[in-house]
């Protein structure tokens, strides 16, 4: 029985340092996430996990889906340029 519950122990160890090790590779970007207008540039007031939570800009994929990114060095400093083709973070 005590050899039982010392396996168990050791696999659950395991297991656990993988999951921890495993979790540290994940990048988060906002590739692929919802947007709400295709074809069209947008501005994003921060991602949690990316950027350090600053602005980023986007295009819109006609998806829906963010295709193209770039991060802003500030907080809620992205814009929309006025031709709504572009943007910039100032």
């Amino acid at each position: 029985m005590k050899f039982a519950s010392f396996t168990t122990m050791i696999v659950s160890a395991a297991v656990m340092a993988s999951v921890a090790i495993a979790s540290e590779d994940l990048s988060i970007t906002p590739k692929n996430l919802p947007c709400n207008n295709p074809g069209e540039t947008g501005c994003s007031t921060g991602l949690k996990g990316y950027n350090n939570g600053n602005d980023f800009g986007y295009f819109c994929g006609a998806n829906r889906k963010i295709i193209s990114f770039t991060a802003c060095p500030c907080k809620n400093c992205c814009h929309v340029t006025s031709d709504g083709n572009d943007f910039t973070c100032s």
